[in-house]
Formats: C-alpha cells, structure tokens, sequence
C-alpha cells in the first residue's frame, strides 16, 4: 500500500490537510467482542494488521492531529494520531506542527500492554491512525503480522474528505470575547 495526499477532511484548520503523506487505519473495536466491528466506514475489504508491531516500537513516533466531528454522524468524535518514523521528512514536518506524545506506554486515546502485546483504544472517540510510512501487506502476510477479512461497509466519503461539523460543543473551540 502507497502513502496518499492527506485529504481535507476533519478540521480545515489541520495542518496535515493536503500537506502529509499516509495511510489511514482504523483501530477502534467492537465494545461488545474486543474485535473489529462488524462494519466499516472505509469499504467491505478490511486489512487487520498487527497494531503493536505498527504503533508501539522504539523505530516509531506518535502526534496528535486532529479532534472533530461530522454532519452525517452527529455525536460520533474522530482523533487522528499521526504515526512516523523518526527522521522521516514526515517526522520533520510533525515535530514543526503538531503536538508530540510522549509516553511510550499510555498516550492519550490509545495505549499498550507491552507483555501481552495488546492495544487498547478510548471508548470516548473513534481513533484513526495516519500511518506515514508504505506498508508492504505481502511482507506482513507471510509474516503472519495481517490477513484481509469481509465485512459491511457503511457511510461514505467525498472526493475532498467530510466537512467538521463546525455547530458541534465539544470539537469547536469558542473563540468570542464573552
């Protein structure tokens, strides 16, 4: 899979919009089975990948991106962490305009448990990650680090991505003189 332009969607005011490189990954399960839902906003053909292995090595950085919602979805908050890889132009550009996190084993809306090797997401907010790097899904087939499943594809896009909903109180800073 080949890293793509970063669209429009979210915040118009993230600085990744149409300035970084990635690929999105969902990591957000099932609050009934811990596994992924049984649907997916992103199309009917869903690569689940090793998200310890991808998120949490010491060849990895992690930044805040952005925090919206939108019109469709009312009441659903998206958090979009950027992950690199140290030294990358990517990390460059992330060091220059977003907000690091830290800490290797508990960072905001998603953690690890390093001696189970399992990640663990908010419940609070769906968490996308922007994946700056290719990913080579033949490599990690045979490495038995992913497999492609079915499921249901729900919602939708739109050429440019989905407008933040810019009503919302939660998402929306107040910016008046009150």
């Amino acid at each position: 899979m080949e890293t793509y332009i970063k669209d429009n969607n979210g915040d118009p005011q993230c600085p990744i919009n149409s300035c970084l490189h990635g690929l999105f990954f969902s990591c957000n399960p099932s609050f009934e089975t811990g596994q992924p839902p049984a649907f997916s906003p992103y199309g009917e053909r869903r690569l689940c990948i090793d998200a310890f292995q991808m998120l949490f090595g010491d060849d990895r950085r992690m930044y805040f991106s952005d925090f919206y919602c939108s019109y469709p979805r009312k009441g659903t908050h998206y958090v979009t962490i950027v992950v690199t890889t140290p030294g990358s132009d990517a990390d460059d550009f992330c060091k220059e305009h977003l907000v690091a996190i830290i800490s290797h084993k508990k960072k905001p809306f998603i953690y690890c448990r390093p001696k189970s090797g399992t990640v663990h997401v908010s419940c609070g907010a769906w968490v996308d990650i922007f994946f700056t790097d290719n990913v080579d899904i033949r490599y990690c087939i045979d490495e038995k680090d992913a497999s492609f499943e079915y499921c249901e594809c729900i919602g939708y896009s739109k050429p440019n991505g989905l407008p933040k909903n810019l009503n919302c109180q939660h998402c929306n800073l107040d910016n008046s003189d009150d």
